[in-house]
């Protein structure tokens, strides 16, 4: 027996098992991974107490200086990214259209 719906945005009326636990494992998996991104602020946290407390800069201003510098990381990788697949479509463009040559 498998899920039973009545529209698009409402809950199953009836669930199998195998959806069940499906769905058991996949809060598990989901669980797990906040528990992740709740380590990972926790650890901005305390990079941002550690350079407070050493080097006089506010929480705020580092925190929106590591935003900045996670930004143009972003953005070095984008242009990198563009730049490759350029170099790639001119590699892997077809050999008659970069010698202008037709197949009509």
């Amino acid at each position: 027996m498998g899920i039973i719906q009545t529209g698009g945005d409402t809950l199953p009326t009836i669930i199998s098992e195998d959806h069940r636990k499906q769905i058991q494992d996949a809060l598990k998996e989901m669980s797990n991974s906040m528990v992740r991104i709740e380590a990972e602020k926790d650890h901005m946290k305390s990079i941002a107490e550690k350079i407070l407390e050493d080097c006089l800069v506010p929480k705020k201003d580092f925190n929106k200086l590591a935003r900045i510098y996670h930004a143009s990381n972003l953005a070095q990788e984008a242009a990198k990214s563009e730049e490759f697949m350029q170099f790639a479509e001119a590699v892997l463009e077809p050999l008659s259209k970069r010698i202008g040559i037709s197949n009509d």
